[in-house]
Formats: C-alpha cells, sequence, structure tokens
C-alpha cells in the first residue's frame, strides 16, 4: 500500500486520516533515516523520524494543532497535541518539521493509540481547584485543564497557580479527587552581575508623569523594580533618562534594571535573527523583568510570566541581571514553555535546564559577533559574571567540563535520587556536555584529569565527537528541543536531534550523544500506555486498540434492552494461535473463542442473558488490529 504524505493535504484532510509511518523503529529511523520498512502503524509512545520514515507520516485523527512557527531557515514547525475524549494527553505532543519543498524534514513526540479513559470526570474544574487551594491557597493566576496520563488511563485536572516566586500544580483524580501528584513548575537560575559599563537602552518619556520609564519603544521590553520585597513592583524611571543611580546594589539602584532591560533586548533580537522566533511565545510576547526582588536573594527564575531577579548577596553573587547568559536561561525557559513544556522535574527538568545553558552561552556567542557585550567575554561556563565566591573555577556550571562543578559528563554518573527536582540543575551537565562536543568536537572531558580533578570517566571515552560549530549546532539542538514531547528524557533529545539533524550531520550528532552515554537503543521517556483499557458499560461501537498491546487482558460488557442477541464483529484480527477474543455470557461461559484474521468479519453466537461481554487476551509477542464490534443482532 503506498501512503500520501499528509503535508500535502489540507488541514481538515490531514486529520481524517490514520497515523502511519515507514520504519523499522524510533532508534533505527533516527540513526539511519534512509532507512525505510513496509508501512505500519504508529508507535506506542515516543519517536523521531526524518528523510524518507518523517515523510511517510499521516496525522492521526485525534490531534489538534496547537502552534507554528518559522524557522529563519524558512522551514516551519507545526505541534500537534493529542485530545482523548476532551482530554489533553499527557506527553501525547507531535511536531512536524516541514521543509520548502512541502515535505516533512522531520517528525518527532509521542502518540497513544486506543487511549481510554479508565474513569470518568465525575468532578467539575471547581470542585479540582477547591482540593488544590486547601494544599496550596488561593492567591495567584490559575490554570486547569483536563488532562488523560497514558500511563494510567485516568483522568486527572492540572491546576497550576502562577505567584510571584513559585508555581504550584496539583494533579488531582477527576473521579476520587485525590491529589495524585504535586510539583513547583518555578524554572530557577543561579545566578549574577552588574559589570559597571555603559550601555545604550531604549526608554519612553510618559507625558502624564514627565518622567522616562524603562519601557522600549517598540512595547517589547518593560522593566520594574519590586523595591526589595516580593510584590507590589513599580515600573523603574529616571528623571533625565541617565540611569546612573548606583549608590548600592538594591533599590533603587538602576544598574540591575538597565542589564535586566538591555539583555532582555539583546535576548529578543538572538531569537528573532538566528532561529526567526518573534519573542518568547513567536507571537511578540512583551518581555517583562522584575529586578530588587526580595533581600539578598542571590537567584534568579522564570514564573511562567515575566522574569525576576534578586540583587545578591554581595559574599556570593552579584544581582543576577547582571549575566547575560543568566538573563538569556532564565527568558529560555519561557521559550520551553511555550514549545516542548518539558516538565520540570526528573530527566525532561534536567533537559529543560540544559537548553536553557545551551542558549544562554550561545546568546554569548552571539553577543561578541554583533558587538552588544563588550564588557563580558563569551565562554562555556553559566554565571561566571557575577560569582563572588573566589574559586578558580568561576560559575556554578562548565558546561565544557561539567566535573569540575560536581556535575556529571556521562548518562552513567547520573544523579538518581529526589533532591533539586530529581537532579534537574546537575543532570543538565550531560546534555549541556553534549552541546559542547557538538560545537567544538573532541573526547568526553571526563576521559581525562586536568588541574581541578582527577579523570571521572571511562566508559565510552574512545568515542571522537567531530565538530559541528556553533551556527549548525545550534540550529539542530533548537530544532530537537522545541519539538519534544513534554515527558522526554535524555534518549528522546537524541532521537530528536539526530531526526533535525539532515542526513550530512547524522553521524556527528550519533557520536555527541554516544560521547555522552546516550546510545542507539535507548529507552524513551514516554511510556506506553496500558496495552488495552476495561469498560463495564460499554457502548456501541465497542472496540479494542488499534492495534492492541501486549500483555494485555481486558473485559468489555455490554447490557442490552433484552436478552438473545449477538455480536457482530466488523473487525477480527489477533496473532493466530496466541492472542485471543472471547464472548461470554453474563455468567462467564465463554460461547466463542477467535484468534487470527477474519477478512469478512464475524457474528457471534446467540447471548441468551441481558448482558454479554467480550475478552481480549494478549501474550508479550506479535500483536494486531484487534476487534471492533459495530452492531447487535438479534437471534
Amino acid at each position: 500500500m503506498r501512503y500520501r504524505t499528509f503535508l500535502a493535504m489540507s488541514a481538515a484532510a490531514a486529520l481524517s486520516v490514520s497515523m502511519m509511518v515507514a520504519s523499522t523503529g524510533p532508534s533505527a529511523a533516527a540513526d539511519n533515516p534512509k532507512t525505510a520498512a513496509a508501512a505500519q502503524p504508529a508507535p506506542n509512545g515516543s519517536f523521531a523520524y526524518s528523510g524518507q520514515d518523517a515523510a511517510a507520516i499521516m496525522l492521526p485523527k485525534d490531534v489538534k494543532q496547537l502552534s507554528t512557527t518559522t524557522f529563519a531557515d524558512g522551514r516551519t514547525s507545526t505541534r500537534y497535541q493529542q485530545v482523548v475524549d476532551n482530554a489533553t494527553v499527557f506527553g501525547g505532543q507531535i511536531t512536524v518539521i516541514q521543509g520548502a519543498s512541502g515535505q516533512a524534514d522531520a517528525v518527532i513526540g509521542a502518540y497513544f493509540p486506543g487511549l481510554v479513559p479508565k474513569n470518568s470526570a465525575t468532578l467539575s474544574k471547581g470542585q479540582a481547584k477547591s482540593i488544590a487551594t486547601a494544599q496550596i491557597g488561593a492567591g495567584g493566576d490559575f490554570s486547569n485543564e483536563l488532562r488523560i496520563d497514558p500511563r494510567t488511563g485516568r483522568l486527572f485536572y492540572e491546576v497550576e497557580s502562577i505567584r510571584a516566586a513559585e508555581r504550584p500544580v496539583r494533579w488531582v483524580d477527576a473521579a476520587s479527587g485525590n491529589v495524585t501528584k504535586a510539583f513547583d513548575k518555578i524554572a530557577h537560575g543561579e545566578g549574577i552581575g552588574v559589570k559597571g559599563d555603559t550601555k545604550q537602552i531604549n526608554t519612553t518619556l510618559n507625558a502624564t508623569s514627565g518622567l522616562y520609564e524603562l519601557f522600549s519603544g517598540d512595547q517589547r521590553q518593560k522593566t520594574y523594580d519590586a523595591q526589595n520585597r516580593t510584590n507590589t513592583p513599580i515600573v523603574m524611571t529616571d528623571a533625565n533618562d541617565i540611569w546612573d543611580l548606583n549608590k548600592s546594589t538594591t533599590s533603587p539602584a538602576q544598574a540591575a534594571g538597565v542589564d535586566a532591560h538591555y539583555y532582555a533586548n539583546v535576548v529578543d533580537d538572538f531569537y528573532q535573527s538566528t532561529f526567526g522566533r518573534n519573542s518568547i511565545d513567536d507571537a511578540g510576547m512583551r518581555i517583562v523583568s522584575v529586578v530588587h526582588y526580595g533581600s539578598r536573594y542571590c537567584n534568579a527564575f522564570w514564573n511562567g510570566a515575566y522574569m525576576t531577579y534578586g540583587d545578591g548577596d554581595g559574599k556570593t553573587c552579584l544581582p543576577l541581571s547582571g549575566g547575560l547568559d543568566v538573563v538569556g536561561h532564565e527568558l529560555t525557559h519561557g521559550v520551553t514553555e511555550r514549545t516542548s513544556n518539558l516538565i520540570y522535574e526528573n530527566e525532561p527538568g534536567a533537559l529543560n535546564e540544559a537548553f536553557s545553558d545551551m542558549m544562554g552561552n550561545t546568546i554569548e556567542f552571539y553577543a561578541q559577533d554583533n558587538g552588544l557585550d563588550p564588557a563580558a567575554k563569551p565562554d562555556w561556563l553559566i554565571g561566571e559574571d557575577i560569582m563572588l565566591d573566589g574559586t578558580a573555577n568561576p560559575g556554578f556550571r562548565n558546561m565544557g567540563d561539567p566535573a569540575e562543578d560536581g556535575d556529571p559528563s556521562h548518562y552513567s554518573l547520573r544523579y538518581t535520587g529526589t533532591a533539586d527536582g530529581g537532579g534537574v540543575h546537575t543532570n543538565s551537565g550531560i546534555a549541556n556536555h553534549a552541546y559542547y562536543l557538538s560545537v567544538n568536537g573532541g573526547r568526553n572531558a571526563g576521559c581525562s584529569p586536568t588541574t581541578y580533578r582527577a579523570a571521572t570517566l571511562t566508559a565510552d571515552c574512545g568515542v571522537v565527537v567531530p565538530a559541528l560549530g556553533l551556527a549548525t549546532t545550534a540550529q539542530i539542538f533548537y530544532a530537537g528541543f522545541t519539538s519534544l514531547p513534554e515527558y522526554a528524557n535524555f534518549c528522546d533529545a537524541r532521537n530528536a536531534t539526530l531526526a533535525t539533524a539532515g542526513g550530512k550531520n547524522t553521524k556527528a550528532i550519533a557520536a555527541t550523544w554516544d560521547a555522552v552515554g546516550v546510545h542507539s537503543g535507548c529507552t524513551q521517556g514516554t511510556p506506553p500506555p496500558p496495552p488495552c483499557v476495561s469498560n463495564a458499560n460499554a457502548k456501541l461501537p465497542i472496540e479494542s486498540p488499534h492495534p492492541y498491546g501486549n500483555n494485555g487482558d481486558c473485559t468489555w460488557t455490554y447490557t442490552h434492552t433484552s436478552a438473545n442477541f449477538k455480536f457482530h464483529f466488523s473487525l477480527l484480527d489477533t496473532e493466530a494461535g496466541y492472542d485471543y477474543v472471547y464472548v461470554k455470557d453474563a455468567s462467564g461461559a465463554v460461547l466463542a473463542t477467535y484468534d487470527g484474521l477474519y477478512r469478512r468479519g464475524a457474528t457471534s453466537p446467540c447471548i441468551t442473558t441481558t448482558s454479554g461481554s467480550i475478552q481480549l487476551v494478549s501474550d508479550a509477542g506479535v500483536t494486531a488490529q484487534g476487534f471492533t464490534v459495530d452492531a447487535i443482532e438479534p437471534c
């Protein structure tokens, strides 16, 4: 059978077909995009395809378009969300990167065919919010979304509140009301300082007050002063547009505001000129910065709406808005939120942090090339301009040698505990070093001793990565990381960047991830859903997932208006001799057993009770398309 590429169709037509792919599997497709086998059903979980495999994909019916962006090189990236019974599927996102020819260059994401809720949304959104606020309080700007977890099949409400310095999230089961997950989504940074250089900034004269404001003339950047409190910030102002009030580092000193305002504009220009991105959300979003947050606060964070910077403590760090890589890092959290939306814990959180580090340092090189930050030089350190600890290794992370700051450079050395959200900052060193190696080439830094430490690694020390340079690497990683599903792990990141590398760069990117211990055949992050889900109140049509999964044992029970009826199967297809469909009456007596393919469908024996059931049992091997009961016949 020949499949047309969905990219040649209208949007309506694209959503009317089933998702079919030509591939030997996610890892094989990513590592060798020219390898294509006969078309087969979409994978149950994560995937990343390129080349012929990507071009063969058709979108499934149960997805909706979220966004479209155009890269600087003219490619378009369109993101879709899987929706089941009006609930968005956790991790169920597909990103299609389309070339100028109108054909898909890469398709990345996760999809869960046959997903059926195991519970009902008996709670309202208001009730779910009340349950969440009992734990987190009622303050902040709330969002509330009905979702389904493909790992359990259960519907839940994701209740989230954006606040000044926290972003609590609660998953509330839509039927029981139990809180099944709790975490803080706020994206924290670490970092630092004002260098005393003079900058030209874009301000606006307020005709009413007669004061100049840190509000750019194009209205894309606006900067506030929190006055060393945690709320009620005010816009920063000056009487003569000479922003030199700096008797201290705390409010109302202006240096922190000048840097936050200036660097926000540099980051905005970087994303526009490098990736064709129109601000953080790709829709011209105003970048709001708040400085002088709290007292002796040595941190910075993105809270989902704006950037916040502390003044530092004068001992370990300076005001955090003074580091371009820090500003770039934090604002990139906003880009991640508007694209892959990587959940901020464990491996997805580490990829979230790493992408911010990658772009933060890339922005430093962009600033050097364009003469935008003469007081600082680009490097592979994070926060080096603002740290005051006096150590020989400045900054708090080193992408060139993560071990200098106690971070892993190889997957085998990753942190597996629960601190730091499961190691979101620590384990970012793995992906950070992959990016560094892709740019500069060479072996994993942990393979060799340095002045500051002994060798930390023996695994994969024979891998030598060819250098692709910063421009090429930035495009590959930006396209790959912004396409990931929200629950992606390091394996998904490998597959995604392989898919976006293009044929000539594929081997180099594969070597990059090999050098940090993320190999072909790795286990992807988004888990597959249950192989099938039982339903005690089944309605027509009654059907299994297509295809069904391995190791399934599910029963669909149907209650008729009277006794004496038959099930008509329009589809009946299982692995012959291994997977079985049983038809039973209300007492559980088996009336018929089916296996193999019934090309013309089948009709069950007469069920003499008012209810009957269909049981599907599958083994650990091959699967098939399952069954569909499309009608009830009298007997």
